[in-house]
């Protein structure tokens, strides 16, 4: 079994999704659980609102609060299938989705000293600001999700950019596109004026190899016993090798897979392979 798609699964339990979403690592808190599903995912399965409002009065900071790993157990089935079908079988490619899958690229792969975070909590599909960023250092990124980034979108953002800032008195030092799928024709490497100052707009696109060198029922083992991660919680090598980055000392790096760990069992030793090997520079 392929965990692709929600309705080819013949096991849809409480009991198996739950199993399954307790391997999406690294967890995430209460207070980002109840953002996600009370305030964005579960709405915006429901008939979407449209809104102008674009100020920072409809943002929610999610860095605060309560830090404590939310119990997963208490969730009902249909939150459990919001979390399969965004973070494992990433078979949902809406603005949602989007967003929360770089949620987890903004806290975890870009190493950036995070005093804040707020996050837009109205699902409109409009291209607004999604994301207002702190650092530690005083620089301001902003972030703009969807699922497809066209031409005449990106224009729109860049209105709404230059209105947003006049109205927050807020100039920003970065600002990134977050998207499912881009067109060649959005000029990203030029600057656009935000008030009085120039920015490089950057582009991030969700790409999804479709030869990945594991599969996603696979348990990914860095360094043999160092760290064991879920193949399903990475849709590209290099995102794979983003997280063992962050998340090790560095050096030589052996990447082994184990096969369908997810979805079969047996008692015969588990078949394990080398698939990736090199030094990572810190």
């Amino acid at each position: 079994m392929k965990l692709k798609y929600f309705d080819l699964m013949d096991d849809k339990s409480k009991e198996y999704l739950l199993y399954l979403s307790e391997q999406i690592l690294p967890e995430f808190t209460e207070n980002e659980y109840k953002i996600f599903i009370e305030k964005l995912a579960v709405k915006a399965t429901k008939e979407k609102k449209s809104s102008k409002s674009n100020s920072s009065s409809g943002y929610v900071n999610i860095s605060e609060n309560n830090q404590k790993p939310v119990d997963l157990s208490k969730l009902n089935i249909e939150k459990l299938k919001i979390l399969f079908q965004i973070f494992i079988s990433r078979e949902r490619n809406d603005k949602v989705a989007i967003k929360w899958r770089f949620y987890q690229y903004i806290k975890y792969i870009m190493e950036l000293n995070l005093k804040t975070v707020k996050i837009n909590i109205d699902p409109n599909p409009d291209l607004v600001i999604d994301f207002i960023i702190k650092t530690e250092e005083n620089e301001i990124i902003l972030a703009l999700c969807c699922d497809i980034l066209e031409l005449d979108d990106y224009k729109n953002a860049l209105k709404n950019i230059n209105e947003f800032v006049k109205k927050e008195n807020l100039i920003p030092d970065r600002i990134i596109f977050a998207t499912g799928k881009s067109f060649r024709n959005i000029p990203i490497d030029s600057a656009i004026k935000i008030v009085n100052n120039e920015v490089i707009p950057e582009l991030w696109i969700e790409w999804t190899e479709e030869s990945c060198p594991f599969n996603k029922e696979d348990l990914i083992i860095v360094n043999n016993s160092e760290l064991k991660i879920a193949g399903f919680n990475f849709s590209s090598t290099d995102d794979l090798l983003n997280y063992v980055y962050t998340y090790t000392e560095g050096g030589q790096i052996s990447l082994y897979r184990q096969i369908d760990f997810f979805t079969e069992t047996s008692e015969d030793e588990p078949e394990v392979e080398l698939f990736w090997k090199g030094i990572i520079l810190k």
